[in-house]
């Protein structure tokens, strides 16, 4: 039976048994999965809280964010394939004077939102759903007449600005369709990049207004006496700064900039400047590089005019920092998909703009999930970094007498240190994958995997979480940093980093086929988990984070000396794979090939044979460095001659 509402429209709802049987059906017999009685409770939560969104939106109601918790493994993507592709056949088979109802689902990758639109496609049999991304842009007609809409977080985080901006047409088009307005959002995961961060250092901006050429001066006048201005006022905080021994402080108000400008124009005219001259080049390649670089400095510097600023030391560096809240209130009813909610300091953040919706006990049992932990200081990017060389070896001698033959390893790591990832004949096990922070978030490529290492932690800034609470909170005074208190919390920025820690963790550690449900009482296969926490109170408290979100799991002392004496491991000279991964992480421009040589520890020999394989256009690191837009060249003879790698901007 169909269930409607409306005093003078009616609208086709899905109702929520119905949903809870057809995705039980799906559960069992396509994933061949067990579907327990508090998986079912879950699931009928789930479909109510749609439901609920759907009337509200509908009524006209204040849109409110309902953020349900399903821990992973649980059927989030899923459920919303099968309630989406429900909705779809629901709308096409409704009777006359029946509204139809628009849904939209937000994934953080383009790729998954492909191979969510494939998956809806597939439930029902035909197109309803159609994705909008920057590699597939959807027509304004499939836009019109698809059921469901997907698109990724980035898109969904930028909608303040479009809302008001030119591209607000565009906007309407992905939240209105042939039934009108789309009535139901679903956002799958925590959303990235909910707040967006600005900064400007003293020392870019005095060199890029520098940069300037008198001809754009003269036809950007307005624009460059803002720049100017803002660097001034810059100095004069930063003597204040200097003077009182002051690491953070207020420059200036939300409102108070000492000048408004829209830097459009010039943006766009510096963009066509030749930064690779400046530099003694003539190298395009190079010029897209830092006009790019450049660019990002005159969006923050308008950004930071428009906003609040805070003047910032870091060491010997002044910069400008602000934030602003990016998540768009007035889009059609949210519901958030995310299994870390519960630790996300951002929902209680927001206070009676999200309503957090309790799950059933017992939906997931982790006894399966063994957490091997060991302790140490100093894991942030900076100094896993620096001491690489040596901490990978100690990693990949330690793992090499625990793991049996049989395991398939995925580690997680910094960006920078990802090449140096023991390969699979160094640990001589199975398979081995590698990912980093910011890149593994919602992946499913590694679920058939029975070992996550996580070796090295993605910590934020200082300046981060001031930024985060202001962009919720508004912005406080002065003596706020030196107490930055918040309701019962006496340090909020040191909380919103632990959180911050732990739900990064999780949602790595659930890449893997802890997952996967095996049995009714919700257990996954075996799968093992090392990590390094941070010492002290820090990691103690983020370990029990851990323990909240994966009930059961069992945690043991992981005997690994991170630090220890220096060791010699062999590696399997260099493999082509761990060449592409380098290259991947690098940024656009020249990397030499001797910088390649001691990032690899390469003897002369492997490098001349190295060179040799990219010197030939048809062999497969060649093409394969060419997909990834790096080609190899040199320059001069002999002695002097320069080899190097190019990747494309």
């Amino acid at each position: 039976m169909t269930d409607y509402i409306g005093l003078h429209e009616q609208y086709a709802l899905v109702p929520p048994q119905t949903f809870v049987d057809r995705f039980t059906l799906h559960w069992t017999k396509k994933f061949d999965m067990p579907a327990s009685e508090p998986l079912r409770k879950l699931w009928r939560i789930m479909a109510n809280t749609y439901q609920q969104s759907i009337i509200s939106t509908a009524q006209g109601q204040l849109t409110r964010w309902r953020v349900l918790q399903p821990p992973t493994g649980s059927g989030k993507t899923m459920g919303a394939v099968v309630y989406s592709g429900t909705q779809a056949e629901l709308n096409a088979s409704a009777a006359d004077g029946v509204k139809p109802i628009g849904i939209m689902i937000v994934t953080r990758l383009k790729a998954q939102a492909d191979e969510v639109v494939s998956d809806i496609n597939a439930y029902v049999g035909r197109q309803v759903a159609i994705a909008d991304h920057t590699d597939h842009r959807a027509s304004p007609e499939q836009l019109e007449d698809s059921d469901v809409v997907v698109i990724t977080h980035e898109a969904y985080t930028r909608a303040n600005k479009t809302l008001s901006g030119v591209r607000a047409e565009r906007w309407k088009r992905l939240t209105h369709w042939r039934g009108g307005k789309r009535l139901l959002t679903i956002v799958d995961e925590a959303l990235a990049n909910v707040v967006e961060h600005s900064q400007v250092k003293l020392d870019d901006l005095t060199f890029l207004i520098g940069l300037i050429p008198h001809e754009v001066r003269r036809a950007h006048g307005t624009e460059v006496e803002a720049l100017e201005k803002l660097r001034e006022t810059m100095l004069v905080h930063a003597g204040l700064n200097d003077g009182f021994g002051v690491g953070t402080s207020l420059a200036w108000g939300e409102g108070e900039a000492p000048v408004s400008a829209d830097l459009t124009a010039l943006r766009a005219a510096m963009r066509q400047f030749r930064y690779d001259k400046q530099i003694g080049r003539d190298d395009e390649k190079e010029r897209q590089r830092l006009a790019m670089r450049y660019d990002k400095v005159l969006g923050a510097a308008e950004a930071l005019l428009d906003q609040y600023a805070l003047l910032v030391l870091t060491g010997n560096q002044h910069s400008l920092s602000s934030a602003v809240l990016a998540i768009p209130l007035e889009l059609p009813g949210p519901v958030v998909l995310d299994a870390t909610a519960g630790v996300d300091l951002m929902y209680q953040l927001m206070e009676d703009r999200a309503d957090i919706i309790p799950t059933p006990p017992g939906v997931r049992d982790y006894s399966n999930v063994t957490l091997h932990v060991a302790r140490t200081a100093s894991i942030g990017k900076t100094k896993m970094e620096e001491l690489a060389p040596k901490r990978f070896p100690q990693l990949q001698a330690n793992l090499t007498e625990r793991l049996p033959a049989d395991r398939k390893v995925l580690f997680c790591v910094h960006k920078r240190v990802e090449h140096l990832v023991p390969a699979r004949e160094d640990l001589g096990v199975t398979d081995v994958a590698s990912a980093h922070w910011g890149a593994i978030d919602g992946s499913n490529a590694y679920k058939d995997f029975d070992t996550v290492v996580i070796f090295g932690l993605p910590f934020r800034d200082r300046i981060w979480g001031t930024n985060v609470f202001f962009a919720f909170k508004g912005v406080q005074n002065d003596d706020w940093h030196e107490n930055p208190g918040w309701g019962q919390h006496a340090d909020v920025r040191e909380l919103l980093q632990r959180r911050h820690l732990a739900t990064s963790i999780i949602q790595a550690m659930g890449r893997v086929r802890l997952r996967k449900v095996v049995d009714e009482q919700g257990r996954c296969a075996p799968t093992n988990v090392f990590i390094v926490l941070p010492s002290g109170s820090r990691g103690s408290e983020i370990l029990e984070y851990i323990r909240q979100e994966l009930p059961n799991v069992a945690v043991r002392d992981w005997d690994f000396e991170l630090d220890g004496p220096k060791i010699r491991v062999d590696r399997s000279g260099l493999p082509h794979e761990r060449l592409m991964i380098f290259m991947s992480n690098r940024s656009p421009g020249r990397t030499s090939m001797s910088l390649i040589g001691r990032e690899f520890g390469l003897k002369p020999h492997q490098q001349k044979d190295l060179q040799k394989a990219l010197r030939d256009d048809n062999h497969p690191t060649t093409l394969k460095l060419k997909d990834l837009g790096v080609t190899y060249g040199s320059e001069g003879k002999g002695r002097g001659a320069k080899s190097f790698l190019v990747k494309a901007a």
